[in-house]
């Protein structure tokens, strides 16, 4: 169990990201939006839930590989840009130098989104192959031994290089090509669940903004909408018991 004082730690860590991070989406005019826990905790909490241990940013393709290629010019000093060494992550993360190895891995966790089609099935299938196509890079991807199927499905996956992984994550970007979209879909291994799916409408016509912390942050303008899908009743925190009866805060 993480201590209240390593949490408190990893906020602050966290906090020094996300000034950072605020800062080169200010000069450079990213668009970018808090969401899941982060979302929730800007409206539910005005900053972190309190068990929480990253933010998590939510970005579209394009505008994520503008920040890549910022980042590599940037002068970051203390901070790290990049995927850590021993991670399984197929999009880099904004971290501190010398502080990966932390059990809570404070960062600034960045996701993908892009359009999907209006049709349910074809949305379905969407979900699903990326799914596998996330879940087959991190099998590939980690160095831990896994028992029947996985290892036979992590072979699988090493013969496959990581560009065709990441050409997969393209693919799907083509999809930004339609005039019209009702629904985002987010790169997630979760993208097997429909609660990846955002509906284009909850981003809104103008800017929202939330308190994280004091820091003025984007969020989605229907934010009620996208926490209810997600979370059902965002307002109270929920409690579930793992198999020895232990209660955990979930969110």
């Amino acid at each position: 169990m993480i201590s209240n004082e390593l949490i408190k730690e990893n906020h602050e860590i966290c906090l020094e990201l996300l000034d950072k991070f605020l800062n080169i989406c200010e000069r450079n005019q990213l668009t970018y939006y808090l969401a899941f826990g982060s979302c929730l905790g800007t409206i539910r909490h005005k900053g972190f839930i309190p068990w929480d241990i990253n933010i998590d940013v939510l970005m579209t393709l394009d505008e994520f590989k503008r920040l890549d290629e910022i980042m590599q010019k940037e002068n970051l000093g203390d901070f790290f840009w990049g995927i850590p060494k021993g991670s399984s992550r197929i999009f880099p993360l904004l971290t501190k130098k010398g502080t990966w190895d932390n059990p809570t891995h404070p960062n600034l966790d960045f996701s993908i989104y892009c359009k999907a089609p209006n049709n349910s099935l074809l949305r379905y299938l969407y979900r699903k192959t990326s799914y596998f196509n996330i879940k087959m890079y991190k099998l590939k991807n980690t160095n831990v031994r896994r028992a029947f199927p996985y290892n036979i499905l992590k072979a699988m996956a090493s013969l496959i290089p990581n560009k065709w992984y990441f050409g997969f994550v393209n693919f799907i970007k083509k999809s930004d090509n339609r005039k019209s979209a009702n629904y985002y879909l987010v790169l997630l291994p979760s993208v097997k669940d429909n609660r990846e799916e955002i509906m284009a409408k909850w981003f809104g016509e103008k800017p929202t903004y939330g308190e994280f912390e004091g820091r003025e942050v984007r969020i989605l303008e229907k934010y009620h909408e996208y926490l209810t899908m997600r979370y059902g009743n965002y307002m109270t925190p929920k409690v579930w018991k793992d198999k020895g009866g232990y209660k955990h805060l979930a969110h």
